[in-house]
């Protein structure tokens, strides 16, 4: 352990009671304190030299992981001044660069996805033994609840209410709290899994977790499982630009719009709920969706134009 080692836990322990689950903080953290460790630094201050260096040690050339480095810094800096410390805070941010348009598969493609994951074997890894239960069941929550790849992570057993047939999401994007309910299919195969999973990994702390040794998935774990998926399904090379977890999102988003626009539904009434349900700050971050719904259900490309006229839409990737 490196001098920063008990500051550093005093830092999550105060983060964990009040509520707080930064996973990647934590593990940047003790990153950071093997980091100090390796270069036998041993000085009680964090300059901006030794910070923006640790920053920029990582081989990851992804922006959004390097910011997850300069957040990190940046809670470190303030925590350690808070206690008389002196410590750098730095004083800017790195965005990632647009992303392109996700791929949404169809009908079609979405059946055969799902029944990948229905056949697929235990894993032979110790720390993820029972991929067979878990896939199946939460890729169906995320595209059905449209819910983030960090929500379903982040998924506690007392978060998933199987009387109510309701999910609660804590401290999600933006810091937002939210109810999220399941149709009753998706309630169904829920209490089924949870009543056969409870006996596989009895005192498990999150509802989709892979393992003791493994508490819970992060958002690469779920990346890869997900491309697993797509393999099984002879997918991966279908499309020009491979589906993503995230476009599971995607692809519940456009779909409810589009029953929006089937059922004749008032769409002003229609985005405002559904910008709550998927936790989107703003109704612009909803509306983002609509440029994609038109490749996915062509028939409503001048329904959706005339929407988005309409609606003066800036468009907000989540």
């Amino acid at each position: 352990m490196s001098v920063f080692a008990p500051h550093i836990k005093k830092m999550m322990d105060m983060y964990h009671n009040l509520g707080f689950d930064l996973y990647y903080l934590e593990c940047n953290l003790n990153e950071f304190d093997s980091y100090c460790n390796c270069r036998s630094y041993s000085e009680l201050t964090v300059t901006k030299e030794f910070a923006e260096e640790w920053i920029h040690s990582s081989n990851t050339s992804s922006k959004q992981q390097l910011d997850k480095r300069v957040r990190t810094m940046k809670y470190l800096g303030r925590y350690l001044n808070s206690i008389g410390i002196e410590a750098y805070i730095p004083t800017y941010s790195l965005k990632a660069d647009p992303s392109k348009p996700p791929t949404l598969l169809d009908n079609e493609d979405l059946a055969v996805l799902f029944k990948a994951f229905d056949l697929l074997q235990p894993g032979q890894r110790k720390k993820n033994p029972n991929r067979h239960y878990l896939y199946p069941v939460i890729f169906r929550l995320i595209y059905a609840c449209g819910l983030r790849s960090s929500e379903a992570c982040n998924l506690k057993v007392e978060d998933v209410d199987l009387q109510e047939g309701k999910l609660t999401i804590w401290h999600s994007k933006g810091n937002k709290d939210r109810e999220v309910y399941m149709d009753q299919s998706m309630l169904d195969l829920c209490i089924r899994f949870n009543e056969v999973y409870t006996h596989v990994l009895p005192a498990r702390r999150y509802f989709f977790q892979p393992s003791y040794e493994m508490p819970k998935f992060t958002n690469m774990n779920l990346c890869d499982a997900f491309n697993l998926g797509l393999k099984k399904a002879n997918l991966q090379d279908k499309y020009p630009n491979q589906p993503t977890v995230h476009g599971l999102r995607h692809l519940f988003a456009c779909k409810s719009m589009a029953k929006c626009l089937e059922q004749g539904c008032d769409f002003n009434n229609w985005i405002k709920y559904l910008s709550q349900y998927m936790g989107h700050k703003t109704q612009n971050e909803t509306l983002y969706y609509l440029h994609t719904i038109t490749d996915l259900i062509p028939q409503y490309a001048e329904k959706m134009k005339a929407l988005e006229t309409g609606s003066g839409v800036v468009y907000e990737e989540d």
